[in-house]
């Protein structure tokens, strides 16, 4: 028999067709599925000042979709980034496995309009021990944010981009995609990170794949890994720290800073990724962290 709680949501669904000023939007799922959730929220400074969703599908789907409403209307920014696939099953009381899928979406659609809410809106005091890392959904990446939270004192928060989006290879796990995202946060979760997602899939599309085919097409052989961290995404990551109040980004890219503020190679020379980070201004470098840099 279905938890009460599942019956309230589903019943009384929380801010069903409220679309709070300001929001920002996301939808998880598909029609070809069956199932769709649509999450709109808005973030006023630190907190999450509104929010509201719409859902197609099963019963799960709408009851999931309300648990988010629920569990995030009025929280701070950095508890509702807490807020995971698990946390949605739980407020209905648990769901079976077939059902799962509907907390699964929910949470999808929250992490994407929780990140795009903050990346525009939010505005967290500075905090020193406060650091940003990036999570890839690899190995590298998922040791840097490990190294980074047993720092005395520390108060590391997750974020991940998604660049790309392919039904070819999502499943693959490939860099940037959907499915890489996911893993990421479940991680995060897991370590009790708050994690964000950002969706830079349109800037990485007209900043690194057109003029590289472009240039390809000249003749020429560019490499995307230098124009997407100078210009790209690290600038994106740099730009939402400033907005959570975070002192520094750390990455899981091998390499090191010199005292005077220039980027050198890793310890590793196997391992060696300062080339990636060439076209990064030294106002950019002056807060990177790189936990792996010294490690083989």
């Amino acid at each position: 028999m279905p938890d009460e709680r599942f019956e309230d949501h589903l019943r009384f669904p929380r801010g069903r067709g409220n679309v709070p000023a300001g929001a920002h939007t996301a939808t998880a799922g598909s029609s070809a599925c069956g199932d769709v959730v649509r999450i709109d929220l808005a973030v006023s400074g630190e907190t999450v000042s509104g929010v509201g969703f719409d859902a197609e599908g099963c019963g799960a789907t709408i009851a999931a979709a309300s648990a988010v409403v629920e569990l995030v209307e009025g929280a701070h920014v950095l508890d509702a980034a807490r807020i995971g696939t698990d946390d949605v099953a739980g407020a209905l009381g648990g769901l079976s496995l077939g059902k799962r899928h509907a907390a699964d979406l929910a949470a999808d659609a929250l992490a994407q309009a929780l990140g795009a809410a903050v990346s525009a809106d939010a505005r967290l005091d500075a905090d020193p021990r406060r650091t940003l890392v990036a999570m890839s959904g690899g190995f590298d990446s998922a040791v840097a944010a490990v190294l980074c939270a047993h720092a005395d004192g520390a108060q590391p928060v997750a974020v991940t981009l998604e660049l790309w989006r392919d039904a070819h290879n999502d499943a693959e796990r490939s860099c940037c995609s959907a499915s890489a995202v996911q893993s990421a946060r479940a991680l995060a979760h897991r370590m009790g990170l708050p994690h964000f997602t950002l969706d830079l899939r349109e800037a990485f599309r007209a900043g690194v794949v057109d003029p590289w085919i472009a240039e390809h097409a000249a003749g020429l052989t560019p490499n995307p890994c230098v124009r997407c961290n100078g210009e790209g995404r690290l600038d994106a990551m740099l730009d939402l720290a400033e907005r959570l109040g975070a002192a520094a980004l750390a990455t899981g890219h091998y390499a090191r800073v010199t005292e005077d503020g220039l980027i050198r190679a890793a310890t590793d020379p196997a391992k060696a990724q300062a080339y990636m980070l060439a076209a990064l201004a030294p106002a950019s470098i002056a807060r990177m962290r790189f936990p792996l840099g010294e490690l083989t």
